[in-house]
């Protein structure tokens, strides 16, 4: 066996030798094999040596473009930074000419000879034109992004959204211009925070704003973005049972069972009770279901049942109800009743005191729901407590702002217990009987009083209120006391002076009497005392003047009569200052209108009348009673008379003439004499309106002074 040595050139690389001819007994085969091996391996080795030089080129190649980048950014850096220099410098420089010429400003110009402007050179124009470029502000490039995310219209009323504005610059003022509300801030570098929030409630799914940016030598931008919005509410349900109690055999018993109602839906929501597993979909806010046991009712024992009502909803978390069913041995028999401590009340009755209700036969210990009105339209509602009896009581008010109308009504009672309606009782509102307005006139008696007299509190005055109704309050200026009459008719006053006698001076001594009446307007009657002085011849002081009177003629008239024009009703004062304005009214009465007013002049004596009648073809629209009144300067006087259907009817004292009183001597009319016929009028300015006539129309006009207007 020949033993071969091979030396490869590679091998003796590694060792620093040269390789040297081996002399040995090779055959031909063996050396050609051995040649094509260190050529194959020599081959690999100038390939991998290639392959290495290439990833070494390729890697330098990135280096330097690494560093070439780096150097670039680095370039760039450098000048921007010294462009925010620049900036910087110029804003100061900005800031120092301004206020350089601010300071110019509050120094006082100096004098100096005019010089003629030089011509402007096209290099100073430039050099201007560059400031000018500097000075301005870079253009706003804002946007706005809700960073906070989808939000309930519950939060963004409540919490708001946060929104982030980008792209500003430091001093930017940034605030909400439209669609959501929040305070104002400034930037403090290149983005800003805001809070926005909607002013209520939104039903929309997304909300659209505005942002306004302003920017010190920019125009103002406003920016648009848009607020997501999810409408779908929580689940927030809740469930009643009715009845509270049931006993085992019913609550097993399919057909009766108790009745679940389940509030605070929407329409879709799937409802399941745990008793018979059974599903409902609401088809709106309440679902009402009847559950029962399903098992066998000796297996349940007395006490609470418990069980669940499971809601869901699409893309809401499930909401899980527990309720309870309570079992007993027995359940009591009741048979609810209700009464009222009235059939008939009037509107301003129950406006005060309400309808007080009394019921019996309701679960001892339950809840009780009284109810007053109609099934439809129910005016009070009450919840009470059932005694352990099982009577309840109530006060029912309408909780309305107006008064209830007049009509028919019922109040019932319901046991919450059982959910078992009383039968109902009903009662009647009745409207209030019209309140007449005032119609009242005052007398004084004695006519005349010393000053010390009228001071002393067990003598004074008596005045006399007449038309007043029973429950006025009666108030005089002089005392300042208030009474109240008893009854409907004349109420009487003493009046006194409760200052020093001294202090009164002969004449008129005015004073007032208000009076008020529940329903209408008050009504105030002006009156005089007059003052004399002592009669003992010596003190030189007049008498007072006399005080003006008011007498009507006749006080009762047929309607006949009353609407010819040769008799009528004559309405007479005596005592007015001479040639002083005496103004007569006639009203009817129980109506606000004016049926007739003239004024005429006092004569000589002061004295003035006018004769009314009617101008009407139909006298019988004049039946009825009327209130005149005179005015004379300061004094106030009333009277009335009534105008009749048929015969007695007239006065006694009326002539064919018209001129009332005249030839009568019974004492219904006024004395006539030659000097009072100048202050008569006569029915040229009348015009009355009888009583039905009036009441058919049911206006407040003042009525014209001729018959044509009539």
């Amino acid at each position: 066996m020949k033993k071969i040595i091979l030396a490869p050139a590679v091998a003796l690389a590694f060792t620093g030798l040269v390789a040297s001819p081996v002399a040995a007994a090779e055959s031909t085969s063996a050396q050609s094999t051995s040649s094509q091996s260190a050529e194959q391996k020599k081959a690999e080795a100038e390939k991998l040596k290639k392959e290495e030089a290439k990833k070494a080129a390729a890697e330098k190649a990135e280096a330097e473009k690494k560093a070439k980048a780096e150097k670039a950014a680095a370039e760039k850096k450098a000048e921007e930074k010294a462009e925010a220099a620049k900036k910087a410098a110029d804003k100061k420089k900005t800031a120092e000419d301004k206020a350089d010429k601010k300071d110019d400003a509050k120094k006082p110009p100096k004098k100096v000879d005019p010089k003629p402007a030089p011509a402007p050179k096209d290099e100073d124009k430039d050099v201007k034109d560059d400031d000018k470029s500097e000075d301005k502000a870079n253009p706003i490039n804002a946007s706005v992004q809700v960073t906070s995310g989808e939000v309930t219209a519950e939060e963004l009323a409540e919490e708001g959204v946060t929104v982030k504005v980008t792209g500003l610059e430091k001093g930017d003022k940034v605030s909400a211009k439209s669609g959501l509300t929040g305070p104002a801030t400034t930037a403090q570098g290149s983005t800003a925070i805001l809070k926005l929030r909607s002013a209520k409630e939104v039903t929309q799914e997304s909300v659209s704003f505005a942002v306004q940016v302003q920017r010190d030598g920019a125009d103002s931008k406003n920016v648009a973005g848009t607020a997501e919005v999810d409408l779908q509410a929580a689940i927030d349900a809740s469930l009643s049972v009715s009845p509270d109690e049931i006993t085992a055999e019913d609550l097993a018993d399919e057909t009766k069972g108790v009745n679940v109602t389940v509030t605070g839906l929407e329409e879709g929501d799937t409802v399941t009770d745990s008793l018979t597993e059974e599903s409902e979909t609401a088809s709106g806010t309440t679902v009402s279901k009847k559950i029962y046991y399903k098992g066998d009712a000796a297996d349940l024992e007395e006490g609470p049942v418990d069980f669940t009502v499971t809601i869901e909803r699409e893309g809401e978390e499930s909401q899980t109800l527990d309720g309870e069913i309570n079992v007993v041995d027995e359940v009591a028999e009741i048979d609810p009743k209700v009464s009222l401590n009235t059939d008939e009340i009037s509107q301003s009755e129950f406006a005060k005191n309400g309808i007080t209700v009394t019921g019996e036969g309701f679960t001892p210990g339950g809840k009780v729901t009284v109810v007053g009105g109609t099934a439809q339209s129910p005016f009070a509602t009450k919840e009470v407590e059932a005694d352990g009896e099982g009577k309840v009581s109530a006060t029912l008010k309408f909780e309305g702002d107006d008064a209830l109308p007049a009509g028919d009504y019922t109040v019932w009672g319901v046991d919450q217990a059982t959910k078992t309606n009383s039968p109902a009782q009903g009662f009647t509102i009745t409207e209030d009987d019209a309140v007449d307005p005032i119609d009242a006139s005052l007398t004084v008696d004695p006519k005349e009083i010393t000053a010390e007299d009228l001071a002393n509190r067990d003598k004074g005055v008596t005045v006399t209120v007449s038309g007043v109704k029973k429950g006025d309050t009666i108030t005089d200026s002089l005392t300042g006391k208030s009474e109240t009459a008893e009854a409907d008719g004349d109420y009487k006053l003493h009046l006194y002076y409760r200052g020093n006698p001294d202090s009164l001076e002969v004449g008129k001594v005015p004073f007032t009497v208000a009076i008020d009446r529940e329903g209408t307007e008050s009504e105030t009657l002006k009156g005089n005392i007059n003052v004399v002085g002592e009669d003992d011849g010596d003190d030189g002081e007049t008498e007072a003047p006399a005080e003006a009177t008011f007498k009507v003629s006749p006080k009762t008239v047929e309607a006949a009569d009353f609407a010819n024009e040769k008799k009528g009703v004559t309405l007479a004062v005596e005592n007015c200052e001479p040639g002083a304005d005496v103004h007569f009214e006639v009203n009817p009465k129980g109506i606000n209108v004016t049926a007739y007013e003239n004024t005429v002049k006092a004569d000589d004596e002061g004295n003035a009348s006018v004769n009314v009648f009617g101008t009407s073809s139909d006298v019988s629209a004049y039946v009825g009673a009327y209130t005149a009144t005179a005015t004379c300067g300061d004094d106030t006087m009333k009277d009335s008379f009534t105008v009749t259907e048929g015969a007695n009817g007239g006065g006694s004292g009326g002539g064919d003439n018209g001129n009332a009183g005249n030839g009568g001597d019974d004492g219904s009319q006024l004395p006539r004499t030659g000097a009072d016929l100048g202050g008569l009028t006569t029915g040229a300015l009348l015009l009355l309106v009888g009583g039905a006539a009036i009441a058919l129309t049911g206006r407040k006009n003042k009525f014209g002074q001729t018959p044509t207007s009539f």
